[in-house]
């Protein structure tokens, strides 16, 4: 069957927090046409939930899962962890069984960094192929640590048990089933030209808001796709950076599933390790 690109992509600001609800954005692209950003909203406002983080992280799921084959979503945790430090024989039996092998995110960067340190005898923190490639932090770090854990035991997990997406690299397209990519927006944000700014973004200032601006209009320059006037406003205003970082996710989300050639990730250790899109 001949691939066809999404006609609807979402980027997703992913947050492990309590509050999860008001940190999680969902971008939407509409690119049945000339591609263009039509929406950008946190959780709360966009599924009718609460902050609560597993009230959220339920409802962005149930959203995941009743995608169809025509749209495709661009996440921003990681979707595995480096193969030095989890014994899978698969990307899905390491979903599977995830629930297994870690109670939280605290015992998740624990046993991870003791795994670590017994393969190295260091503490330093091991990261995926993919983290190397594009300068990201470790899964298991503290940092990120909370956004891996709910991430792949209370999204991924559940759509892969119920066989209801399929997650690129490690499963193969389905005509009938959403495609789900990993992304950094971070990175997706270095790869375009002119003026950006990875740092200072994320500020309730004048400088924090220009910063913001420059990104959105190296975004704009760079692709094909438009940025409706009100969403345009609304990151703007958004001061926390996470609408933008929403958007990112999208535009990779975007660009990486117009070509098919693009999702086919050839070396072996990405089907288990996960891939960055950018």
């Amino acid at each position: 069957m001949a691939y066809t690109p999404p006609e609807t992509v979402f980027g997703v600001d992913f947050s492990g927090a309590t509050d999860a609800g008001t940190k999680i954005w969902i971008a939407e692209i509409d690119a049945s046409g000339e591609p263009e950003l039509i929406d950008c909203a946190p959780a709360t406002e966009r599924f009718g939930v609460d902050a609560d983080r597993a009230d959220a992280h339920r409802a962005l799921t149930h959203h995941l899962a009743g995608l169809d084959g025509d749209t495709a979503a661009a996440l921003d945790f990681p979707f595995a962890l480096p193969a030095s430090v989890v014994d899978a024989g698969s990307w899905t039996a390491f979903v599977r069984t995830f629930p297994s092998l870690f109670a939280s995110p605290a015992d998740l960067q624990r046993r991870c960094q003791s795994r670590a340190e017994l393969a190295d005898g260091d503490r330093v923190q091991h990261v995926r192929a993919t983290e190397e490639s594009v300068g990201a932090l470790s899964p298991y770090n503290r940092r990120l640590r909370s956004q891996t854990f709910y991430g792949i035991r209370d999204v991924l997990r559940p759509l892969v048990l119920a066989d209801t997406v399929r997650a690129v690299p490690m499963q193969d397209l389905d005509a009938e089933r959403p495609t789900l990519l990993e992304t950094y927006p971070a990175a997706a944000l270095d790869s375009l030209d002119g003026e950006t700014h990875r740092a200072g973004y994320k500020e309730a200032s004048d400088e924090g808001r220009e910063r913001r601006e420059a990104n959105l209009d190296a975004l704009a320059a760079e692709s094909e796709v438009t940025v409706a006037a009100g969403v345009r406003q609304r990151l703007l205003d958004d001061d926390g950076g996470d609408g933008l970082d929403a958007a990112l996710a999208a535009f990779a989300g975007w660009r990486n599933t117009v070509d098919p050639t693009n999702l086919a990730v050839e070396d072996g250790e990405y089907g288990v390790e996960g891939y960055i899109y950018v």
